[in-house]
């Protein structure tokens, strides 16, 4: 005849005890693996809200040019700091409006500044000489240490923006007028070559662009919308200065 099991207080207790602590480690382990997922969710969202980097400067790309003071200087005067460079020809105003109207306000928010450059190649460089480019300096108000017009060899001006800076189009002329690509890049202490990083509406990868306002002033002309109350124009430049800003704060990579 079958006994009813008596049952140990002691043991039922030790075999509660060990329940709990195996439930508390499940949960520790549960809330260690998330915080190590949110983490790394933090970490790409980081990455995304990083200045795009496309390309670089290589420290062999030395080449020399002339200032609109008549001034020698080359390109590795430029590394170690945070420069914008861009092509421009200061006999067609209107091919580099949009761009010239940002680059003056950049001017005066970094005005002083040893470690920012704005340095802006002529593409006509046999039409516009020293003497040309600094009248267009002075009547826009800017000028060395901080803003430089500069010239050099055509044909290597051309390449370098085209190859070096990775531009859209090598500058050609096309019924006497010519045809480049005026936007902005940005070049960090290390001389990397950035990009805008554009977030986008409904999530996902943010686009990396280039800092073209040209393009941006089309789109505004257009109506095109971005879906936040500026323009696609002043997204743009906020992007550009949140960069620089986040450039300037870091040091020079050893």
């Amino acid at each position: 005849m079958l006994e009813p099991a008596v049952r140990d207080p002691r043991k039922l207790r030790r075999t509660a005890l060990w329940l709990v602590v195996m439930m508390i480690a499940s949960g520790v382990g549960i809330y260690s693996a998330y915080m190590k997922w949110g983490r790394k969710q933090v970490e790409k969202q980081a990455t995304y809200a990083r200045p795009g980097i496309v390309g670089r400067i290589d420290n062999k790309s030395e080449f020399g040019f002339v200032r609109h003071d008549a001034s020698g200087a080359k390109i590795s005067d430029l590394f170690g700091k945070v420069w914008i460079v861009c092509g421009v020809s200061v006999k067609q105003p209107e091919s580099w409006q949009a761009t010239r109207e940002v680059l003056l306000r950049l001017n005066q928010r970094y005005a002083g500044r040893d470690d920012f450059r704005i340095v802006c190649f002529t593409v006509d460089p046999e039409q516009e000489d020293p003497a040309v480019l600094a009248a267009v300096a002075a009547e826009l108000g800017v000028g060395l240490p901080e803003w430089w017009f500069v010239g050099a060899g055509q044909e290597y001006v051309h390449k370098f923006l085209k190859n070096k800076l990775r531009l859209n189009q090598l500058p050609h002329l096309d019924a006497g007028k010519w045809i480049y690509d005026s936007s902005v890049v940005l070049v960090d202490r290390d001389r990397h070559i950035r990009r805008a990083v554009v977030p986008q509406k409904r999530g996902g990868p943010p686009y990396v662009g280039a800092f073209d306002f040209a393009q941006a002033a089309e789109w505004d002309a257009k109506g095109v919308k971005t879906g936040i109350e500026k323009t696609n124009t002043q997204q743009l430049e906020s992007l550009l200065v949140q960069t620089i800003d986040e450039l300037l704060a870091q040091p020079v990579t050893p």
